[in-house]
């Protein structure tokens, strides 16, 4: 079901492969930066190349398709204990929503914090669902821990013609 969701890294993905396969390490660095800092806290091409000597290169495809999505801005990624991000969310859904769905929509406040009762993501999309799903928008979310405490992804499927 994820790679319905993530088809549209697949060149990104090959690319990756591509350049691990070959060792090029440092180029498969430059291009794409972003995503190692975001999905592994690597900030130094450094860091990168020690991570691949302690870990070597066969990085787990579901998280790294998951961060590729997420850094094409094709889904939304939200950080475990990011607190409030009714806000966040609220700008990733006019993004893709017309705007008499969005002048309807009532949202409720979203506050993650997986450490805190009530702070998991699913259970506070529930109001968020009920308003969206008459139109034919679904969120779908992707938990992923691998790499570190969790992050959650969020995917809107919208009708494509409005």
């Amino acid at each position: 079901m994820l790679e319905d969701y993530t088809a549209f890294t697949e060149n990104s993905l090959y690319d990756i492969w591509t350049l691990l396969a070959q060792k090029n390490f440092k180029e498969a660095y430059r291009r794409y930066a972003p995503v190692w800092e975001d999905m592994l806290f690597i900030r130094q091409e450094a860091e990168w190349l020690e991570f691949l000597e302690r870990e070597g290169t066969e990085l787990e495809e579901g998280p790294l398709r998951l961060y590729l999505a997420a850094w094409a801005d094709i889904c939304l990624e939200i950080g475990c204990y990011e607190r409030d991000v009714t806000g966040k969310l609220l700008d990733f859904l006019r993004e893709d929503l017309p705007e008499k769905l969005l002048e309807s929509l009532v949202p409720s406040p979203v506050n993650v914090d997986i450490d805190e009762p009530d702070g998991e993501l699913e259970p506070q999309l529930k109001p968020w669902r009920e308003q969206l799903e008459p139109w034919g928008c679904k969120l779908k979310v992707f938990f992923d821990d691998t790499y570190c405490a969790g992050v959650y992804f969020l995917f809107l499927d919208a009708p494509k013609r409005w």
